[in-house]
């Protein structure tokens, strides 16, 4: 069974990086991992897109929604 792991990310590159490879390093591997970036403003958006991982999918919000609406729209 194909879980969902949600992230969602603002201005996060600090440690963006580390927490990506966290969960893409999971032993399980049958999953999709949606990172949401909530209209970033630093290299959030550069950081994510360097990632070759069919399991990642990728969603920018155009304006800023904050993380409970943002975890909404990838529940959606």
């Amino acid at each position: 069974m194909k879980i969902s792991v949600i992230m969602p990310a603002y201005n996060a590159q600090d440690y963006l990086q580390e927490a990506i490879d966290s969960v893409l390093e999971q032993s399980y591997e049958d999953f999709e991992f949606i990172i949401l970036n909530d209209c970033s403003t630093d290299d959030t958006e550069k950081i994510i897109l360097s990632y070759d991982d069919p399991r990642i999918v990728y969603v920018k919000n155009e304006e800023n929604l904050g993380v409970a609406r943002t975890l909404n729209r990838g529940l959606d």
